[in-house]
Order: C-alpha cells, then sequence, then structure tokens
C-alpha cells in the first residue's frame, strides 16, 4: 500500500522521449506537420501565416485583419460562420502577434469534412465587410481606452515602447485614433499580400484519420497566389527611450513595475542557461522575487520574470504590481536580487531543487499531442530544431553548475544595461 504520508521522490529528466511530427507538403508547397496521437477523437489544426504586426504599415492592420477573417466571405456572413461552427461544435481561434498571425480550428475527427471548407473560406476569400469592420473597431476603441486607465495594462503597452523605440514594429504602440484610421481597403491588401501559401504553415496534432493529408490538400492545396509578393520586412534601428520612466496615474492605489532588457532568444548558444537562471529568479512560484517581495516584504501578491522570443530580437522582463506607497522599496529589493545573482553562486541545494521543478515542468508540457504541438510551433517560426532544442534543454539542465549561472548573470542581468519603468501614483 502506498504510505500516503510521505511525497514522491522528486527527480531529473534522464532522456526526454519527443514525437517528432510527420512532415509532408500541399500541391501548392504549404508545409504540414502532424502530431498523430491521443486517445480523444479530436483534432486541432494551426495555420501560421508570415502576418504579424512587424509586417503592417499602418497600426491596428495586422491584428484587424486576422479578427476580420470570420466576419464574412464571398459564401458566408459572419453569422453563418459561426451558426455553423457551433452546430459541428468547433472551436475558431484566431490571434496576431508580433510576427505572425495564427487561425486555429479545433473539432471533433468526425466532423472534419463538414468544417474544413468553412475555414477555407475564412483563409481564402474573406470579404471584410465595412460594417462589420467599423462595430468591431468601435468596441475595440472602448476596451483600449478601458485598458490604459490600467496601471498593469499601460505599463505593458510603454515598455515594449521604451526598450526597443517607437519606430521599431517591437516597440510601436498604438493610439487611440489609430483604431479611427482603419480602412477596409488596407485590411484588404494586408490579406493579399500576407495570407498566402508561400507564408503558411500548418501544424495538425490529435487522433488523425488516415486521409487527413488528402484532406488538407482538398481545401487548402489548391490556394494559389494570384499576385506579386510585395511584402516589406525592414527593420528599423533599436532606438530605446530613457532608461528610467515614471507615468504618473494620480488615482490609483497600486504601481505596476516593469524592470528588463533587450536580450537573446532561443537561437543563441546561451539561451538555455539564461532560461534557468530566469527560472531561479521569477520564473515559478518558488523564485526569489516571489520569496522576498511576496512572501517576506508582502509588497505583492505576485511577481515574475519572463524571457520573450521573438525573430529578430527577444525580452526579459520582470513584472508585477504593487501598492503605491512601497514602490520604491520594490524596485530596490527587485535591483538587489539581481546583485545577488551576480555576485553570489546558487548553492547546490536551490539549484537541485529548481533542476527538478524544471524536470517536471518540462514533461507536463509534452502530455499529450496538443501540448507537444504547441511546443513544437513556438520552436517552428524560429527555425529552431525540435527534438535537438528540448535534447540540448534537458542535458543543460542536468549539467549545469553554479558558476555557469554566475557568469551568466554576469553577462546578462547587469544593472546598468536594465531599463525601469513604473506606472502608478507618486
Amino acid at each position: 500500500m502506498i504510505d500516503r504520508t510521505k511525497p514522491p521522490a522528486l527527480n531529473l529528466i534522464d532522456r526526454l522521449e519527443i514525437a517528432e511530427p510527420e512532415v509532408a507538403r500541399l500541391d501548392n508547397g504549404i508545409p504540414v506537420y502532424m502530431f498523430n496521437a491521443g486517445k480523444q477523437d479530436i483534432v486541432k489544426i494551426d495555420m501560421l501565416f508570415e502576418a504579424g504586426g512587424r509586417f503592417q504599415q499602418q497600426p491596428l492592420v495586422a491584428r484587424f485583419t486576422n479578427k476580420m477573417l470570420s466576419e464574412g466571405t464571398q459564401s458566408y456572413t459572419a453569422f453563418e460562420i459561426a451558426e455553423k461552427l457551433d452546430y459541428f461544435g468547433a472551436y475558431l481561434g484566431k490571434m496576431a502577434y508580433k510576427d505572425n498571425s495564427i487561425v486555429s480550428i479545433s473539432m471533433l475527427k468526425k466532423h472534419l469534412e463538414d468544417v474544413l471548407p468553412i475555414v477555407a473560406e475564412i483563409i481564402i476569400a474573406p470579404v471584410f465587410p465595412e460594417t462589420e469592420l467599423q462595430t468591431i473597431a468601435k468596441k475595440g476603441k472602448q476596451a483600449y481606452m478601458d485598458d490604459i486607465r490600467k496601471v498593469s495594462e499601460l505599463a505593458a503597452m510603454n515598455f515594449n515602447q521604451q526598450i526597443f523605440g517607437q519606430e521599431h514594429p517591437y516597440g510601436k504602440m498604438i493610439a487611440v485614433s489609430d483604431f479611427d484610421r482603419l480602412e477596409r481597403d488596407s485590411l484588404v491588401e494586408f490579406h493579399k499580400q500576407h495570407y498566402r501559401p508561400d507564408s503558411c504553415k500548418i501544424v495538425v496534432a490529435g487522433k488523425l484519420p488516415e486521409n487527413m493529408l488528402s484532406l488538407l490538400n482538398r481545401y487548402f492545396g489548391k490556394y494559389k497566389m494570384h499576385s506579386k509578393n510585395t511584402r516589406k520586412n525592414i527593420f528599423p534601428a533599436i532606438t530605446p527611450g530613457n532608461q528610467k520612466e515614471f507615468i504618473d496615474m494620480p488615482k490609483s492605489v497600486q504601481s505596476a513595475i516593469r524592470i528588463g532588457n533587450i536580450t537573446i532568444n532561443k537561437t543563441h548558444e546561451d539561451y538555455h542557461k539564461l532560461f534557468i537562471l530566469n527560472t531561479i529568479l521569477g520564473g515559478y512560484f518558488g523564485s526569489r522575487l516571489m520569496k522576498n517581495i511576496r512572501e517576506d516584504k508582502g509588497y505583492t501578491y505576485g511577481i515574475y520574470s519572463a524571457l520573450i522570443s521573438f525573430q529578430e530580437s527577444a525580452a526579459f522582463f520582470i513584472i508585477s504590481e504593487v501598492g503605491s506607497d512601497v514602490s520604491e522599496s520594490a524596485v530596490k529589493e527587485i535591483y538587489a536580487e539581481l546583485r545577488k545573482l551576480r555576485t553570489e553562486a546558487i548553492s547546490e541545494q536551490e539549484l537541485d531543487l529548481v533542476k527538478k521543478y524544471l524536470s517536471g515542468s518540462i514533461l507536463c508540457s509534452f502530455d499529450g499531442p496538443f501540448q507537444t504541438s504547441e511546443r513544437f510551433k513556438s520552436l517552428l517560426e524560429l527555425n529552431i530544431n525540435f527534438k535537438s532544442y528540448y535534447s540540448d534543454l534537458v542535458d543543460t539542465i542536468k549539467s549545469i553548475s553554479p558558476q555557469e549561472l554566475l557568469d551568466t548573470a554576469r553577462n546578462y542581468f547587469m544593472e546598468e544595461n536594465m531599463f525601469e519603468l513604473v506606472v502608478g501614483k507618486k
């Protein structure tokens, strides 16, 4: 009988078994990556396009082109699309990011042949009705005006601009007036230039039918390019703002804190070390920032640090909301934790705990075909080999030493390179 009074032993991953996708191409060249696994008859299809905000010539165009795809096509109205997808129990997701945009559909396997023609219409033949655009833009404008009254949202918007600069696509901030400038013609042109077979990748996961590839080919493999590609991908120089910024919100009882900088992305040889170091600092609930600023000082309900990889850059940032009266003290404690990582080697005991936490976290992130496909997608846009990336990560977790982490902190967590933003009441 299991002794419930004793927790199970914590161990490191000895070896990570990763299911690699079956790779194929449709007749028009679109690559397809298929994770055929799972016990439930559910299929998820993600279509990734090089259609993120970095490609737009006008703010909000990438986001609203993606949002408007299902608001009417040549064959269906927005209501008919919603009604048909609801009837078949299908879930449609759409999202535009900095580098790419995604259209995702999840459904029971038996409904594939009913749902795929609708998705094909959404991708290939959206009409971007003017009335729907005005309605959605009006709602988006109101939501944005509500967001900029929140210290956390305002800090998130301003911090990217602070570290990358307003002219850089990773740093450009939108304004209320940008919603009024949206025009249907801009969305039509953006769709024509960026939702194309030569900028598309398809990732499929779940218990797939034998004819999965032929179904995709039937509805997406005949999708041809009818215009010359004039996509622009020009990155201006990074021109960061002031190293320390304060935005006064006189009525706020809390202050939002952002501290961080531009850093290396997942393609860099040091990334795995930095990833482990970030976990120690603020990447999990038992992190140093949580222990100090939440548990010891009681300044916040939560604080964390993160690494975000873009195709052309990356950002490291620390995020928290604290009482306005303790914001200055909280900032000092954050820098103290960064300084400690640069000057004091982590103990073997703490490092062992983090290694075991990361081992479990990695295993959980590959729990089933849908989780696996999510991990795969995050590397696909960076052209990183899926299996070798995680094999190298596991090896680094097992072998990394306190001295290597100390050296990594000295390379990437220098205080003089950090940018700081506080939004709240003085």
